[in-house]
């Protein structure tokens, strides 16, 4: 049924002026507005094809709301068979943003994946670079500086690195260990991580940096706060 084949439809159930709409909503397959004049409805687009059953329980949920129960029952099964058959939704695409206001993760990275990660990337695609969400941390005695979601194939680094008090070199390094992840899938930390990690040429002075400025990271990332002064 289209929308005016429904509008007419329900107008001679109800005996009183409705308009009908098709949309695509799944969290509200049914919305109604009543403006005392106008009944107002907005049905998901499968109700097209309801069959004369639904149509009828449609009508009588409209007239007596959830004290048409039997119609109720059978409408509330009809639509969760039409949302479960219905296609998944494709997954959201994150939006990259690489460019901070003091360190650009694409340009650190580059050179990463034309030297370290050459042969690990050479037949599938690279992992994505972005700063993570801006906000205050909850963090007390540790913080994650980077992470790397299987999903999306996305490496994130904390915002609190960007600031000119962080070393180029050092957010480098957190890149380094990050791909790192995605470079060898299943390996977590484990004695293969570790053992390529160390290879790193910076991995010394990266280890040694952090040890000495986490708790002030972890400070400027709980308050949101001022740069950290450089050491």
């Amino acid at each position: 049924m289209s929308p005016g084949q429904w509008e007419a439809w329900l107008a001679d159930r109800l005996g009183r002026r409705v308009t009908v709409a098709y949309g695509r909503a799944r969290t509200a397959p049914v919305q109604v507005i009543d403006d005392v004049r106008t009944l107002r409805v907005r049905l998901h687009r499968f109700f097209e094809s309801a069959p004369p059953d639904v149509r009828e329980a449609l009508a009588a949920w409209l007239r007596a709301g959830r004290r048409a129960r039997r119609a109720c029952r059978r409408l509330d099964a009809w639509l969760d068979a039409q949302l479960a058959g219905l296609p998944g939704r494709p997954p959201r695409r994150t939006k990259l943003q690489a460019r901070g206001d003091h360190h650009d993760l694409a340009a650190l990275a580059a050179p990463l994946f034309d030297t370290d990660f050459v042969l690990d990337f050479a037949e599938r695609s690279r992992p994505g670079v972005t700063w993570g969400r801006r906000g205050r941390s909850r963090a007390r005695r540790s913080l994650h500086l980077g992470s790397y979601a299987r999903a999306g194939h996305i490496v994130r680094i904390h915002p609190v690195l960007d600031r000119p008090s962080v070393p180029a070199w050092f957010v480098r390094y957190v890149l380094f260990h990050e791909i790192l992840h995605a470079a060898l899938p299943g390996a977590e930390h484990g004695p293969a991580f570790r053992a390529r990690e160390r290879t790193y040429p910076d991995y010394p002075r990266a280890t040694r940096w952090q040890r000495a400025h986490i708790s002030g990271l972890i400070r400027e990332a709980r308050r949101g706060g001022p740069i950290l002064r450089r050491a």
